[in-house]
């Protein structure tokens, strides 16, 4: 019987030390700092001017229809439902990938299209982001609007653009 009491209490002591160091390593992680020494965050601006302009224009443009944000990643609005490799393929690849402006149907909160603005001449690796942001959104289901960055556009052609009927 002694040596039942003795097996106990050593597995009480055991446990209440464990839980010690267990509860220290934990205030410890905690309590580590986010920003090592001399790192400095600043706020920086979402948006280009040109992109601002253009972000009211639509916003004029689609008022009465969506809802529209900007710089949206990809992966807060698609879901990717597949095993194993293939799903890592495809969250590996819509990774840190975002589209310029989505519109959102106020009631579904869906995003029915996308617009992109192409620049006049993009860079290889702007390439491969577009083909990996096409083919998702058309995997999708979700119309791909593209704009020229560099030209000018009105309330009506943009409008017109995004498939809007005109305003009676």
């Amino acid at each position: 019987m002694e040596m039942l009491v003795l097996a106990a209490g050593a597995a009480l002591l055991l446990v209440c030390v464990w839980l010690a160091v267990n509860s220290k390593t934990r205030r410890q992680q905690v309590m580590t700092p986010i920003l090592a020494p001399g790192v400095t965050v600043n706020s920086a601006p979402l948006m280009t001017e040109t992109d601002v302009l253009l972000y009211n224009l639509m916003r004029l443009a689609v008022q009465d229809h969506y809802l529209i944000f900007a710089q949206v990643p990809l992966r807060s609005f698609l879901s990717v439902e597949a095993m194993g490799r293939a799903r890592r393929h495809v969250l590996h690849n819509m990774a840190l990938k975002r589209v310029d402006f989505v519109l959102v149907h106020p009631g579904s909160r869906l995003v029915e299209k996308v617009v992109q603005l192409e620049e006049a001449f993009p860079r290889p690796h702007q390439l491969d982001r577009q083909r990996v942001i096409e083919s998702v959104l058309d995997a999708a289901g979700i119309k791909l609007v593209k704009l020229r960055s560099q030209k000018s556009y009105t309330v009506p052609a943009l409008a017109a653009l995004l498939g809007l009927e005109p305003e009676e």
